[in-house]
């Protein structure tokens, strides 16, 4: 497999600074510490599915109050109503 090189150039000051205090304190190179960090932030990443997803909300569903499910729906409501006042002006 060809080796491709890593590099981070004008990256944002708010990505630099936590990389660059995460290599010192694993005593290594920001360049070194930068590819196990993005392997990370991709496993924490989790694809779920449309079915795990629906399993979720229905769990959620449970945990809420008849209120809390009101509260939702008005919300719910209120937002589109704001959303077709956008799309008609």
């Amino acid at each position: 497999m060809k080796k491709i090189p890593l590099t981070a150039r004008q990256r944002p000051t708010g990505l630099h600074q936590p990389g660059k205090k995460s290599a010192q304190v694993k005593r290594r190179s920001p360049k070194r510490q930068t590819l196990p960090r993005l392997v990370n932030q991709s496993i924490a990443e989790k694809v779920v599915t449309g079915k795990e997803a629906a399993a979720l909300l229905r769990k959620s569903y449970d945990l809420l109050t008849r209120e809390e499910h009101h509260q939702i729906a008005d919300g719910i409501e209120e937002a589109r109503r704001r959303m077709a006042d956008e799309h008609l002006h």
